[in-house]
């Protein structure tokens, strides 16, 4: 019995049952398990006895070193390494950690910055003893693959999903006979702008070295439903919509025009950023994990994920439902972001035109003024269809769990 309920006298005969029932944990645990993450909370507020009895569930359910441990045998020290190079991890292993679910055979995908998927890879085959496993394409040693160098004007995309570099595959054997399978997927620009490209909302999840995100909550653990995206993927491919529908979600290819309150679920038309009041975000402990350090003597120190430095938003563009963002990627940031702020990712444009201008005046070309006037009208035009799409945003939608 937790702390909080041994000196707790009950006065009624209901509540003595109650009482009983969230006493035990091989109960309450049959209990919760049945439930969405919203209703776990409500039926924590309910009463002292559903309180305590929630937290020592949830403190269970949402234990991260364990749910890990399925893929890392040292998880302390992979965390330590996200909270160095901002790796995430996302897709179906997030969306099981939330779900508080298990899918046969299913993968672990890590999700890596430009310049440290090298970092990452030898972790993990260092440190834990997996082997790559390079398809047909690829050369044996992943170092040819892979390096340490990055550079943030460049954007190099050699796989066929939009946001990708390259995807390596790993594998070991289990304690139970299996296989383990990691895939560490480069990304072009970061791994966010990669996940909000994803196929549709159920897998746009993700975990971070601090605190486990969900995009769309409502929608993906109320509703059990989830939103077509078909910008990484060609609309043949109906094996994803197949599989997702096989693990309990509706499928939406649009969003639909009878049904406000599940259309409200995907939060179109509104501006978001990671961590908004529309995301679950779960904070987890970090106890025990070596914290970012101080990238020079000059720098500021950051101990956070760069992930919550993003935003986008689900509009609608030719006929689909898209994720829409300007990206911000320049020389004078570590790390690339989204932004749905017009006017910033034109100044970050100004600030990349105004070298050439101030110090290359004698090379200075009619295609360089040609660059910058598009970058100007382009953002022109997104501020005008932003204007237009954002008179109707829906309000006083809020999910959130301490």
């Amino acid at each position: 019995m937790s702390e909080s309920l041994a000196g707790h006298q009950p006065q009624f005969a209901d509540e003595c049952v109650i009482v009983e029932v969230f006493c035990r944990a091989p109960v309450y645990d049959n209990i919760f398990s049945y439930i969405s993450p919203r209703e776990l909370v409500r039926l924590g507020h309910s009463c002292h006895a559903a309180y305590a009895a929630s937290k020592d569930y949830s403190r269970r359910a949402f234990n991260i070193n364990r749910h890990l441990s399925g893929f890392i045998s040292q998880p302390l020290l992979f965390r330590s390494l996200q909270a160095r190079t901002g790796t995430l991890i996302a897709g179906s292993n997030a969306l099981q950690f939330l779900d508080r679910t298990v899918y046969d055979e299913a993968d672990m995908d890590m999700y890596v910055h430009p310049g440290h998927a090298r970092e990452v890879m030898d972790y993990i085959v260092e440190k834990e003893g997996y082997e790559f496993k390079p398809h047909s394409r690829q050369p044996q040693d992943y170092r040819k693959i892979v390096s340490d160098k990055w550079d943030n004007t460049r954007i190099r995309q050699d796989y066929q999903i939009k946001g990708v570099k390259s995807v390596l595959s790993l594998e070991k054997h289990g304690s139970d006979g299996g296989h383990q399978k990691i895939q560490v997927i480069e990304c072009t620009m970061s791994p966010f702008d990669t996940i909000i490209n994803f196929h549709s909302t159920c897998v746009m999840n993700f975990i971070a070295f601090d605190a486990a995100y969900s995009l769309y909550p409502i929608a993906t653990f109320e509703d059990r439903s989830t939103l077509q995206v078909w910008r990484a993927r060609p609309l043949h491919d109906v094996s994803v919509a197949i599989k997702y529908g096989q693990r309990g979600f509706q499928w939406l290819s649009a969003l639909p025009l009878g049904d406000t309150s599940l259309s409200a679920s995907f939060y179109p038309h509104v501006t978001r950023t990671v961590g908004d009041r529309y995301t679950w975000k779960m904070s987890l402990d970090i106890q025990g994990i070596d914290l970012r350090p101080q990238m020079s003597s000059s720098s500021t120190l950051f101990q956070f994920d760069p992930v919550i430095c993003n935003s986008w938003s689900l509009l609608e563009r030719d006929e689909e439902m898209a994720t829409v963002y300007e990206p911000i990627q320049s020389a004078i940031f570590r790390y690339n972001y989204t932004t749905t702020n017009a006017l910033l990712h034109l100044d970050l444009c100004w600030v990349q035109f105004l070298p050439i201008v101030h110090y290359n005046i004698p090379y200075l070309t009619v295609s360089h003024v040609h660059w910058y006037t598009s970058k100007v009208d382009e953002t022109r035009k997104y501020k005008q269809t932003c204007a237009v799409q954002m008179r109707h945003p829906y309000r006083n939608i809020s999910f959130v769990i301490d």
